[in-house]
């Protein structure tokens, strides 16, 4: 089977697999208007991206030229005679590595530039899909990708605010790693179960995760430095356990060699670990570096940290800097999808009302509510 146009291609791959609109769209990780309005014709999209949302239902796009003669680069779209979507030649695309793979690094993407909500639905599938074929299965390879795709389904479920779903995830991305004798994807997966179970408030689970983390060996710097991270944070909610947090997150914070990204997001999350033990001034001014920085890879990020960084000024009593944070804040949430970020943002609101006789608080309660509105109101 082959179709021209993509409109065409999303009805037959409808049409063959018995789907409505909405299955298309959760399978594909897009909205069911986006179908809609593609498969009539009143929406249209990049090559690339039609490549990238069809191979996850297992379809591959081929272009090809309407003559044998040459063509520029800058004419080749011009020139092509048609685009034409066909099934890809494999039962299934998860048998691929170097596919799953680029699946893990899309959901990464997708998860630090929108947040999780957008794309549940789609790491829910990516999971069924993959345990299928995994059953079984003892390609090392395929194991340690599905690892990967595992991990990154778990944070975006957790940012999604599914954490029944992150911990089955998180779980499977354990497992496969085991299974592939994967050492940096056991200590990843560990420090994915330590974040969901922080989160959800499993304090002392949280710490195991991460010390098992932390016993495996041969790990990168950054994956090393994420555990004591996780731990320190971790012991910072637990009685007596103040000095053990600091000298974890102080460990942390002495790991070299970590990319900028990886450096601006540590110091965020060690500035989240001070706030917890009231080291208020210095977790600020982590705070404040890590939004600065991080915004130009992970808008979830930023607004994270300036939520927290937000939190951190109220509870340091320092209701004008809170405003200026709220502010910021307010510019940044029409960019994301995040459970955990609305979640922040309703605690922001509650704590704020306080210091509302503060002009500045109160203007800025407002900007941020206005944006809360606004995003309700679009939720059909």
């Amino acid at each position: 089977m082959e179709v021209r146009t993509l409109p065409d291609a999303l009805k037959a791959i409808m049409a063959s697999n018995h789907w409505t609109q909405s299955d298309l769209a959760r399978e594909l990780g897009v909205s069911q208007v986006w179908v809609s309005e593609v498969s009539r014709g009143k929406k249209d999209t990049t090559v690339t991206k039609a490549i990238g949302l069809l191979a996850r239902v297992g379809w591959e796009v081929r272009i090809s030229p309407r003559a044998e003669e040459p063509v520029q680069r800058r004419e080749f779209m011009a020139a092509a005679a048609s685009v034409i979507f066909v099934p890809s030649g494999t039962s299934s695309p998860y048998q691929d590595a170097e596919y799953v793979t680029t699946v893990a690094d899309s959901l990464a993407r997708n998860r630090y530039e929108l947040g999780g909500m957008p794309l549940a639905a789609a790491a829910v599938g990516h999971i069924a899909r993959m345990e299928k074929v995994l059953n079984g299965s003892g390609d090392a390879s395929l194991q340690r990708a599905a690892s990967a795709l595992a991990n990154q389904a778990a944070l975006v479920l957790y940012d999604a605010g599914r954490l029944a779903a992150a911990d089955h995830a998180g779980a499977s991305s354990l497992e496969f790693a085991v299974r592939a004798k994967d050492p940096e994807g056991q200590a990843r997966a560990y420090d994915g179960l330590s974040r969901i179970s922080l989160y959800r408030g499993d304090f002392a689970r949280a710490v195991r995760y991460a010390e098992r983390g932390l016993k495996v060996p041969d790990m990168s710097n950054s994956q090393r430095a994420s555990l004591y991270m996780r731990l320190g944070r971790s012991l910072a909610h637990m009685p007596a356990q103040k000095h053990a947090s600091r000298s974890a997150l102080d460990q942390a914070r002495s790991v070299g060699g970590l990319s900028p990204f990886g450096e601006a997001a540590l110091i965020g999350d060690v500035g989240i670990g001070l706030g917890h033990l009231r080291i208020y001034r210095e977790a600020g001014t982590l705070l404040g570096k890590a939004a600065a920085r991080i915004g130009q890879w992970s808008p979830l990020f930023q607004a994270q940290y300036l939520g927290r960084q937000i939190q951190t000024s109220f509870r340091a009593s320092d209701p004008a800097f809170a405003a200026d944070r709220m502010t910021e804040l307010a510019r940044a949430l029409p960019f994301v999808a995040s459970a955990r970020v609305n979640s922040r943002v309703a605690e922001i609101l509650s704590t704020s009302r306080k210091w509302e006789r503060v002009p500045e608080v109160r203007e800025a309660r407002e900007q941020l509510q206005s944006v809360v509105s606004a995003d309700s109101s679009d939720v059909k």
